[in-house]
């Protein structure tokens, strides 16, 4: 314990130091408010170790954890943008990244691993060595406003590697988290709040609409209650709508092949809800279809306590005309014994999809019976 605690001061010494810092810097980065604001997209990583480590097993597996493809997309898209930098060429222009990592191990004695090691004194990186436990450390607002580090460590290579496999969800869920929280905060700066009353008036459920979204359809009655939101630019589309049923007698109706097998099915649901409420005006026999090249992905999770399904998958018109990515959720809602279909979708030809399906998430996630 003695241990772990001079490791954790050292570390905070460490960070407080840093790497290369000036002393600008370091007598502001206590205070955030005298910093400048992290630079760069949300999806943009920085990857700080030693070149020989970035080129074997560890880098690698870095690689694959933050640059993997994110699912549910048409084309491959990563889930961060990544950059690899030499420690000796970490200057003061690339400190002000959103998201960096920064690995190194006790191995080696190359320059760069050598620039890493020496910000450690001999204690914390005798403690290092002795204490298998700690293998990272994160830091937020060290350079920049708005920006998170992590830092990986240990004695060995292949400690650290062990480490970090064990782990990967872990550290791929810091940034991801942090993603969703400024993704939210940049798509909810301004509101459809006029919209947002009318759905909760209409319908009794709570949705976060971002400003440029409008209204498309709305039903609310005995036989059907459904509301369709888009977003439209010349470029590309937005799509939010939203079904829901009471579960009466015991019977989901429409949703029971989503809950009556031990895999999840929403082709027949989503069939349906297209079919009946999302058709081309100018032609009704055009309709939105489910596309074959890639299965939908689907998942149990809890939703606000909720039992509930959440799927990814590619849509299309049954013409063939247009096509893209979509999420849904479905919701049981036990206390008011309803079902939710709830559903984004983007059309952008040409367009990577990655960021518009990031905030079309960031909505979805808002929603509230």
């Amino acid at each position: 314990m003695v241990v772990r605690l001079k490791l954790l001061v050292a570390l905070i010494l460490f960070l407080v130091t840093s790497i290369s810092c000036d002393k600008q810097i370091k007598t502001s980065v206590n205070n955030s408010s005298f910093l400048p604001t992290a630079s760069g997209e949300n999806n943009e990583m920085l990857l700080i170790m030693d070149s020989t480590k970035f080129q074997g097993k560890i880098g690698r597996l870095l690689v694959d954890t933050y640059g993997s493809y994110l699912p549910g997309l048409p084309q491959p898209e990563p889930r961060f943008d990544l950059r690899y930098i030499k420690p000796r060429k970490f200057n003061n222009i690339l400190k002000h990244a959103k998201n960096i990592v920064v690995a190194f191990t006790l191995e080696g004695n190359s320059f760069d691993s050598q620039i890493l090691r020496k910000n450690f004194n001999q204690e914390s990186l005798d403690s290092i060595e002795e204490d298998s436990t700690l293998f990272y450390f994160t830091k937020r607002d060290q350079y920049a406003k708005g920006q998170i580090i992590l830092y990986l460590f240990s004695k060995s290579d292949e400690d650290l590697y062990n480490k970090l496999a064990k782990n990967k969800k872990a550290i791929l869920m810091y940034f991801e988290k942090e993603l969703q929280k400024r993704i939210s905060d940049k798509v909810f700066t301004k509101e459809e709040k006029n919209i947002s009353q009318k759905i909760l008036s209409d319908h009794d459920v709570k949705l976060r609409i971002p400003i440029g979204y409008d209204l498309a359809k709305n039903i609310k009655g005995d036989i059907s209650n459904f509301f369709w939101l888009r977003q439209l630019d010349p470029e590309f589309e937005k799509n939010i709508f939203l079904y829901y049923e009471d579960y009466s007698d015991g019977n989901p109706s429409n949703f029971y092949d989503v809950f009556s097998s031990e895999k999840p099915e929403i082709y027949n649901i989503r069939n349906y809800i297209s079919r009946k409420f999302i058709k081309d005006s100018e032609n009704s026999k055009i309709f939105m279809d489910i596309q074959d090249i890639f299965p939908i992905e689907s998942s149990r999770v809890n939703y606000n306590n909720n039992l509930a399904i959440e799927s990814i998958g590619l849509w299309k018109l049954s013409d063939i005309s247009a096509g893209g990515p979509f999420k849904s959720i479905i919701i049981y809602d036990k206390n008011k014994n309803r079902i939710y279909y709830l559903e984004g979708y983007v059309y952008a030809p040409g367009l990577k999809k990655r960021e518009l399906m990031q905030e079309i998430s960031s909505i979805l996630m808002t929603f509230e019976s």
